[in-house]
């Protein structure tokens, strides 16, 4: 479980975040939804201690996200497995070596053959032909290169799934067929994902919880079935610009 507790964050004089509170119960799928600049990316630092907090806490699992912690810290963000908004692979290595990136650099696995087995079954796991692990990232299209960049991610076997506008730049096919992905992920390996987005479509179609935040706070906490009765009232009340 996630737990955020009144939790608030400022730059400069603008208050990104302002005493936010809620949780995110073990293999759910909840999505984070609001326009550009309303701190949703803020929000996913925080949990990863890549941002400290004004007040409020994070808690992750049963730790505390605490920055000056860095025992703590290198606990949590090894439970945590963050999807960027764009698949930053290494140019210069094959899909193998991007996968297995990590379990290199943490030790997880050290036998070659083990290696091999775990790359592919995230391959599969993310729908790409194992054909493709000598290739590298320029030989691939974007679409595909997100998909490597989830492998890379589960690769190391995170308890939590954390992704930043995971549909940023692709096309209609390509963002739908991303979205049941990330909701087969979450069903199939009973993980908690955590997804920001500013598409109202791609929530409504992987959550199982929704969240809004705007002008810092959360203005809705609820199902898509919900939030689908209550978004032109949202939209009208507070200008939003999906």
């Amino acid at each position: 479980m996630i737990v955020i507790e009144k939790l608030s964050k400022s730059f400069t004089n603008l208050k990104v975040l302002n005493e936010i509170s809620f949780s995110v119960p073990s293999g759910e799928c909840l999505f984070v939804l609001g326009k550009s600049g309303v701190g949703k990316s803020v929000l996913l630092k925080h949990i990863v201690g890549l941002e400290t907090p004004d007040s409020g806490s994070v808690i992750v699992g049963n730790k505390k996200v605490d920055v000056s912690d860095i025992v703590i810290l290198s606990q949590i963000r090894k439970q945590c497995g963050l999807v960027f908004q764009f698949p930053a692979l290494l140019d210069s290595v094959t899909v193998f070596e991007n996968i297995s990136f990590g379990l290199r650099a943490r030790g997880l696995l050290k036998n070659s053959k083990e290696i091999e087995i775990r790359v592919k079954e995230k391959l599969s796991l993310v729908g790409l032909d194992e054909s493709i692990v000598e290739k590298y990232p320029s030989q691939l299209s974007y679409g595909t290169q997100k998909r490597v960049s989830i492998a890379r991610t589960l690769a190391v076997e995170p308890e939590y799934l954390l992704f930043d506008e995971p549909t940023t730049g692709m096309d209609p096919i390509a963002t739908t067929g991303l979205n049941q992905l990330i909701k087969k992920l979450t069903a199939q390996l009973k993980i908690t994902t955590v997804v920001v987005s500013h598409d109202i479509k791609s929530a409504l179609a992987v959550a199982d919880r929704i969240i809004l935040l705007e002008n810092g706070k959360i203005v809705f906490d609820g199902t898509p079935e919900k939030f689908k009765s209550t978004t032109v009232k949202l939209a009208q009340e507070f200008q939003m610009g999906f």
